[in-house]
C-alpha cells in the first residue's frame, strides 16, 4: 500500500476537503447557489460508482455531501452543466462492450430548484454511445453535444438550441471534412485512442468564431455567424509526430491567442507530449503553436498515475485580476496557475497538489471549477474527491 504525501501548495491556500464527492473519483462539477454537483467517473480507471453526488459548500470550510444520483445500468454520466438557474443537464455515455448494453445514449435533465435534490423531469436521446464532455453557452443559450451523427465518422458537434431548456432544438450537426462519411458513419469513441478524429469537447463561441478540439484530429477554428451553416476556417493538427488526445481549445480574453490541451491518457505517459499549448491566430487561416507548458518533468513524471494535460478552468479573461491567467489540471502534478501574458513564454504563478491519503497510488487531479466567490474547486479522479482553494497569487 502506497504511503501519504503532504500537499504542495504555492499561491493557494486550501479552504476545505470533501472526499466523499462523486464517490472519490470525480470528473466535471459545477457550483450553483452553494451547491456543488459533481460528476463520477465511475469505472473509468478508477471502479467507483456511476452518477453524480451533491454538496453543500455554502461554507467552503465544510463542504459536506448532501444528494447523489445513481446512475442506471449500462450508463457513464460524468459531465455536469447547470443550465440557466434550476436546470441540470447530465451526459449519458453508455459503457464500452457488454456492460453498455442497456445504456441509453443521450442527456439528462434534473430540476434542482431545491438544490440538494435534484429531481429527473426529462431526457434527450442521441445516436451512439451518447456524448461525452459537453458545453453549454447560457447567455447565448445553446449547448453544443460531442455525439455520433448520421454521415459522419466519430462524434462531431450538436449545436443545440436551448431557449426552452426542456426541449432542446438541434441547429446543427457539423465536423471536420476529413469526418465526412457515406452512410451511418463509424462510430465508437474515441478509438484508436491516439489517432481518432473525434470531437471531445466542449466547443466554444468567441463572437463569430468557435473553437473545437477533435483529439486526434487537432484542433479548429470555425466560421458560426450561421450555426446552421458553419464553415471551417482553419484546422491545426500536431499528431504526428505530437502523441493527439487534443482536449480542451479555448481563447484568451479577447486576445489572437488559444489556449490548447492535449489530455494524457491513462495507459502511457509520454516525456515530450499531451501538453498545454499556446497558439497564435492572428491570422487565423494560418494559426501557429507559439509556445508550451509542461511542469518539472523530473520531478513529476514518474510519481504514478496520468502525467500530463487534462482541464483548464473554462473563462481566460484578459483583464481584471485573474487576467491571462490559465488554471490548468494536470493529473499527477495538481492544478497549475498559468500567466500567458507574454504568449512566447508561458509561466508558473502558482501550484497545488493535493495531499496523497494513504493507500492512494497519485494524485489525479481531473478537473477544475470556480464559483461565484473566486473559490476553485478541484476535482481528483482517484479517490481524493473534491478540494476547494483560494488562489492568492
Amino acid at each position: 500500500m502506497s504511503k501519504g504525501r503532504p500537499e504542495e501548495a504555492n499561491n493557494f491556500r486550501l479552504l476545505g476537503h470533501d472526499p466523499s464527492a462523486a464517490w472519490g473519483g470525480g470528473s466535471l462539477c459545477e457550483i450553483k447557489d452553494g451547491y456543488a454537483y459533481v460528476g463520477a467517473v465511475g469505472g473509468s480507471s478508477y471502479g467507483g460508482l456511476e452518477g453524480f453526488t451533491v454538496h453543500d459548500v455554502s461554507d467552503p470550510t465544510k463542504p459536506h455531501k448532501v444528494g447523489e444520483f445513481k446512475a442506471p445500468p449500462g450508463v457513464h454520466m460524468h459531465k455536469v452543466r447547470v443550465v440557466g438557474d434550476d436546470l441540470l443537464y447530465v451526459n449519458s455515455e453508455t459503457l464500452p462492450g457488454e456492460r453498455g448494453k442497456d445504456g441509453r445514449g443521450g442527456f439528462y435533465i434534473f430540476d434542482i430548484r431545491d438544490r440538494a435534490n435534484p429531481k429527473q423531469v426529462g431526457f434527450y436521446d442521441l445516436p451512439g454511445s451518447g456524448p461525452h464532455r459537453f458545453g453549454v453557452d447560457n447567455e447565448r443559450q445553446l449547448a453544443f453535444f460531442p455525439n455520433d451523427a448520421e454521415g459522419w465518422n466519430k462524434r462531431v458537434i450538436w449545436t443545440m438550441d436551448i431557449k426552452d431548456p426542456l426541449k432542446p432544438e438541434v441547429i446543427s450537426q457539423w465536423g471536420l471534412p476529413i469526418q465526412k462519411a457515406e452512410g451511418a458513419g463509424e462510430g465508437g469513441d474515441p478509438m484508436p485512442a491516439d489517432t481518432a478524429v473525434t470531437l471531445h469537447g466542449p466547443p466554444v463561441i468567441r463572437g463569430n468564431r468557435m473553437y473545437a478540439g477533435f483529439w486526434g484530429g487537432g484542433m479548429a477554428i470555425i466560421d458560426c455567424t450561421d450555426l446552421a451553416d458553419m464553415k471551417l476556417v482553419s484546422h491545426l493538427r500536431w499528431s504526428p509526430p505530437f502523441v493527439g488526445c487534443t482536449h480542451t481549445v479555448w481563447p484568451v480574453g479577447d486576445r489572437p491567442y488559444l489556449v490548447v490541451t492535449d489530455e494524457a491518457r491513462a495507459v502511457q505517459n509520454y516525456w515530450d507530449s499531451q501538453f498545454m499549448w499556446v497558439v497564435d491566430i492572428r491570422e487565423e487561416r494560418n494559426p501557429i503553436p507559439v509556445s508550451t507548458f509542461m511542469p518539472d518533468r523530473e520531478k513529476y513524471f514518474h510519481s504514478g498515475g496520468r502525467y500530463g494535460a487534462h482541464n483548464i478552468l473554462e473563462n481566460i479573461p484578459s483583464e481584471g485580476p485573474w487576467a491571462n491567467t490559465v488554471f490548468l489540471t494536470y493529473f499527477n502534478a495538481g492544478l497549475r496557475a498559468v500567466d500567458v501574458s507574454d504568449p512566447l513564454v508561458p509561466k508558473e504563478v502558482g501550484c497545488y497538489v493535493p495531499a496523497l491519503p494513504d493507500g492512494q497510488e497519485a494524485i489525479q487531479s481531473n478537473d477544475v471549477a470556480c464559483d461565484e466567490h473566486g473559490r476553485i474547486y478541484l476535482i481528483d479522479r482517484w479517490g481524493a474527491g473534491m478540494h476547494i482553494l483560494e488562489y492568492t497569487g
